[in-house]
């Protein structure tokens, strides 16, 4: 996800989240929108946690750039 990708999905975010603050929904309507949230929300985690990561394997070996190999999930 490019960084006008990743400000594509937060304003999707933001509109469903605006969506759900009405009090106008039906649920059927609610349940989709929360849904669809919960995966905007997900695939923008995602992203940040794969930048936070090559940032910190960056920062740590002084690199340029990083090996694809070297991105994974960080250690808990």
């Amino acid at each position: 996800m490019a960084k006008a990708n990743l400000a594509e999905k937060m304003k999707e975010l933001e509109q469903v989240v605006e969506k759900l603050r009405q009090n106008e929904l039906d649920i059927e309507e609610a349940v989709k929108l929360y849904e669809s949230g919960i995966k905007l929300a997900a695939t923008i985690k995602s992203y940040l946690e794969e930048v936070q990561t090559k940032i910190r394997v960056l920062s740590e070996n002084g690199e340029k750039e990083v090996d694809a190999s070297k991105l994974g999930k960080k250690e808990q």
